[in-house]
């Protein structure tokens, strides 16, 4: 692997996407990488992805991603990737948690239908001169309502505030009646309410 310039987080993005792109495999990147083009940027040290793993290409995965530097993220010291590590994980946590350059990865896998909706949906933006794949605003709203962390619910105020009048609402209204809690679903919204989000700009 050359030697890079990029901080640590946007080069294992970048890697990240690299590898999805050689495998052919869907994927969004989200968490507050996502959340920099679509609301209030914020400091952050982990990038979260959701990928769509076939299960023929775990090999693959497995080989690209001790090329590219990553290794397995366990309780004890960091481990090289294998298929058998990330195939526990899975069975375990429902995702997967590598590390590279000191840079915290967690690689979740779609196991209810509004993640294979973010697959979907996820579209192309520019990070420092490459596309990746970005969770759109509208499903980074809904999984956030769906952890309901602070730093969670700052992020969606600052989509809705800086997304105002773009965002797809019958899209959001539809998922949030589907997934949410009925008091998460009034909850936001109330917060769309709040930041005029149907407003035109």
């Amino acid at each position: 692997m050359p030697p890079t310039d990029l901080p640590a987080l946007a080069d294992v993005v970048l890697r990240l996407g690299r590898i999805f792109e050689r495998l052919g495999v869907p994927y969004a990147i989200g968490g507050a990488v996502a959340v920099s083009f679509w609301g209030v940027p914020r400091t952050t040290q982990d990038a979260d992805c959701l990928v769509a793993i076939p299960a023929v290409t775990y090999q693959r995965l497995a080989d690209a991603l001790n090329a590219e530097g990553f290794m397995i993220d366990g309780s004890s010291a960091p481990q090289p990737v294998t298929v058998e590590a990330l195939l526990q994980q899975v069975r375990d946590d429902r995702y997967m948690t590598l590390v590279c350059r000191a840079t915290s990865v967690e690689l979740f896998v779609p196991i209810v239908p509004l993640q294979h909706s973010i697959l979907k949906r996820a579209v192309g933006r520019s990070f420092h001169g490459h596309t990746i794949r970005v969770t759109t605003p509208e499903d980074l709203i809904l999984l956030k309502m769906a952890f309901h962390r602070h730093k969670d619910l700052q992020d969606i105020k600052g989509i809705l505030h800086i997304q105002k009048g773009h965002l797809d609402l019958s899209y959001l209204r539809h998922w949030s009646a589907r997934m949410l809690e009925a008091s998460s679903a009034r909850e936001l919204d109330e917060l769309i309410a709040t930041y005029e989000a149907d407003r035109p700009v």
